[in-house]
């Protein structure tokens, strides 16, 4: 029966896998690649097993150690041979003063607490790198796409241009140089497209899938609303990293309470039996049988080797990391608030001022030097405006985007709960 489940486990484990592998393969969304990520980052994996290793050790401590029984014989066969002999048998067990066990478990549990925190800051870095990650290639793809529309415009153009060389209204000089314009921006293109795989390759390498995989990005380029959260003490606590420095000032306690308690070491206490026969002349043989109890206490001599200034040590440097770490998540909310805020509204300011007013000039340049109204420079000086326009706008879109997505995991606001 157990290996009729196991096999429906791996059978579900693998059509699992292949739906992962099919939904990477279609359109993956920001907030889903996100949860991919979650499931599949091999490095997420690893960090997680680390809460396994803590509770495997916290099983282990607080435990009384194995009780010890020993036995001895001894004999005079080697000596008078009289017949003469000792036996003894005894049984021990070793217990704690001062609660020594408690306090041993109080450390356990603390470890899987930093264990855990450990994995759900790994959880919330790993989110904030793929959603930067994401927009990144949507910028890198974005590039592509503005200079590829740019280029179809170049192309028309360079086309009239031929007619009109071969017509012999313009010289053939003006047509080359529209072709070395055409070809310069197929370059660039070229290069773009290397940056966006690029781009790509790290997105799929954090959402643990393999360079071959698959990637389409459904989410486009956008602005992102900053969220509207404030600093507050449950930011804090809602921030693992922050958590992990108050969990240690706590754990360096609790391991100054079991060196404390450890100064006295284990009082050992044990049960006896012990029969001998030995020749005394003139009396004879003596037969002599024993059963008692046994204590044994150490003495606490050089028992403190500074351990508990080493733990007193610890605990304040994780109270200073700790109002170090507040203070920079409170600048992180600040910078990235400010940020998204001004990145809008330079943006705000990029289209109402600018991407327009280049599009309708570039077009008018067009328009002029189809009625021989304008140079051919002049054209090729507006049409690479327009390009740089377009290119400026995508880099304040993807540059916003990227502020809001830090401001929220900034303010432990992350959507994705999957465990």
């Amino acid at each position: 029966m157990n290996k009729f489940l196991a096999v429906i486990v791996i059978c579900l484990q693998f059509l699992v896998a292949l739906g992962e592998q099919k939904n990477a393969g279609e359109s993956l969304s920001r907030k889903a690649a996100v949860g991919l990520a979650l499931r599949n980052n091999p490095e997420l994996k690893a960090v997680k097993e680390g809460i396994s290793a803590a509770r495997g050790r916290s099983i282990q401590s607080g435990r009384l150690d194995n009780p010890v029984l020993s036995s001895e014989y001894g004999n005079d066969a080697f000596f008078s041979n009289e017949g003469e002999y000792s036996v003894k048998a005894s049984i021990s067990q070793k217990f704690p003063l001062f609660g020594r066990l408690s306090k041993e478990r109080e450390i356990g549990n603390i470890d899987i607490k930093l264990a855990s925190l450990e994995y759900e800051e790994a959880r919330r870095t790993l989110a904030l790198q793929v959603e930067t990650a994401y927009l990144d290639a949507l910028e890198k793809d974005s590039i592509v796409s503005a200079k590829r529309d740019l280029l179809k415009a170049a192309k028309e153009f360079e086309r009239q241009l031929r007619q009109a060389a071969l017509s012999a209204e313009i010289s053939e000089l003006e047509y080359k140089r529209a072709g070395g314009e055409s070809s310069k921006l197929e370059i660039e293109i070229m290069r773009d497209e290397v940056e966006a795989s690029a781009a790509k390759a790290r997105l799929k390498s954090l959402l643990g899938l393999p360079p071959e995989a698959k990637v389409e990005l459904s989410d486009k380029l956008a602005e992102i609303k900053p969220p509207s959260g404030k600093f507050s003490q449950s930011t804090l606590e809602a921030r693992p990293d922050w958590q992990i420095y108050s969990i240690a000032a706590q754990s360096a306690n609790a391991r100054i309470a079991l060196l404390k308690a450890g100064r006295f070491e284990d009082i050992e206490v044990g049960v006896f039996f012990e029969a001998s026969e030995s020749v005394d002349e003139p009396v004879g043989k003596a037969r002599e049988k024993v059963m008692g109890l046994s204590v044994s206490i150490p003495l606490p001599f050089n028992s403190y080797d500074g351990s508990i200034e080493e733990q007193l040590s610890l605990r304040r440097q994780a109270e200073a990391r700790a109002e170090a770490k507040e203070n920079q998540i409170m600048s992180e909310i600040s910078v990235y608030r400010m940020r998204a805020q001004k990145y809008a509204e330079i943006l705000k300011k990029h289209k109402a001022d600018l991407e327009s007013v280049s599009g309708d000039l570039y077009g008018e340049y067009l328009s002029a030097r189809f009625h021989a109204q304008a140079g051919i420079a002049e054209v090729f000086g507006a049409w690479q405006t327009h390009l740089q326009v377009k290119l400026m706008g995508v880099s304040l879109v993807a540059e916003q985007a990227r502020n809001s997505v830090a401001l929220k995991y900034a303010l432990a606001l992350e959507e994705n709960n999957e465990k």
